[in-house]
C-alpha cells in the first residue's frame, strides 16, 4: 500500500514479524521544511488503521540521517510508538575481501529448497505455520537468476550447519540476507565460511559492493566489522504499543 506519505509493506503470512511488515516514510516528508506535527500524526493515524486492517504490526522504519528523522521518532514516541530496534546497515567493496584460507566447513550454492529451508527454520527457531510460505516463496526466489541460495555442511553433519541467501540487484550490488547457524554449530565458524564464499561470488558476477543488515538485539554486527564490513547508516525500527 502506498499515500504520498508512506508505503506499508507488509505479508500477512508472517504477521508478527515488523522487518516483513512495516511503514515508510516517503522522501519529501522526510526532508521537507515545512515539516508538520498535525501532518505526520495524520500519517500515523493512517499507519494505525490500516495495519489493523491487515492485521499485522503497526511497525516504522526511519532511517537516522534523513533531516526530518529526529523529528519524525519524537512525534511518533508522543502517538505512542516505542523505538524498539536500531539495524546497521552495512556495506564492503569487493575489492577488500577476505584472505584466502583453509575452513573445515564447506559453503555452496544449491537449489535443494527444502535442505536450505531446513537450516533457515532451525537457525531462527521459525514457527512451523511460516513453513508453507517459506518454501512458496523460496520456490519463486531461485527462479530468479540473480537469486541464490547457499547451505554450509560439515564432514560430520548429516544435515546443513547454516544458510544464506543472496541477491544481485542491482547489476553491482549483492544482497546477503537470512545469514543462519543451527545452534549446536554456533562458534565453529560456520558463518565465516559462508561469507567467504559469498564474496567470492560477488566479485565473480562482477559486483562492487556487498550490503547486509544486523539486529542490535543480535549482537552479530561486530562479526560483520571483523569481516571488513563497515556501517554505512543506522535505521532505527518503532511499533506501537499496545
Amino acid at each position: 500500500m502506498t499515500t504520498d506519505s508512506f508505503s506499508i509493506y507488509y505479508n500477512s503470512y508472517f504477521s508478527d514479524d515488523p522487518i516483513f511488515n512495516h511503514a515508510e516514510f516517503s522522501n519529501w516528508l522526510l526532508t521537507t521544511k515545512n515539516y508538520s506535527p498535525d501532518g505526520i500524526e495524520k500519517a500515523f493515524t493512517k499507519i494505525n488503521s490500516k495495519t489493523k486492517e491487515l492485521g499485522v504490526p503497526a511497525a516504522l522504519y526511519v532511517e537516522r540521517f534523513w533531516d526530518n528523522a529526529r523529528k519524525i521518532e519524537q512525534d511518533a514516541i508522543e502517538f505512542g510508538f516505542m523505538i524498539t530496534e536500531l539495524m546497521h546497515i552495512m556495506t564492503k567493496p569487493t575489492n577488500n575481501l577476505q584472505a584466502s584460507q583453509e575452513l573445515e566447513v564447506r559453503s555452496y550454492e544449491t537449489k535443494d529448497i527444502d535442505q536450505w529451508n531446513a537450516a533457515f527454520v532451525k537457525s531462527f527457531q521459525i514457527p512451523e505455520v511460516w513453513i508453507p510460505e517459506l518454501k512458496r516463496r523460496l520456490e519463486r526466489l531461485v527462479s530468479d537468476r540473480n537469486t541464490g541460495l547457499m547451505v554450509a555442511k560439515e564432514d560430520t553433519m548429516i544435515e546443513a550447519s547454516g544458510c544464506l541467501l543472496f541477491k544481485i540487484e542491482p547489476a553491482d550490488c549483492l544482497g546477503i540476507y537470512c545469514v543462519g547457524t543451527i545452534p549446536e554449530r554456533r562458534s565453529h565458524g560456520v558463518a565465516k565460511a559462508m561469507m567467504a564464499e559469498v564474496e567470492k561470488i560477488a566479485a565473480q558476477r562482477g559486483c562492487d559492493t556487498m550490503v547486509l543488515q544486523t539486529l542490535e538485539r543480535d549482537g552479530v554486527t561486530p562479526m560483520y566489522l571483523k569481516l571488513g564490513f563497515e556501517t554505512a547508516f543506522e535505521r532505527d525500527v518503532l511499533q506501537l504499543g499496545s
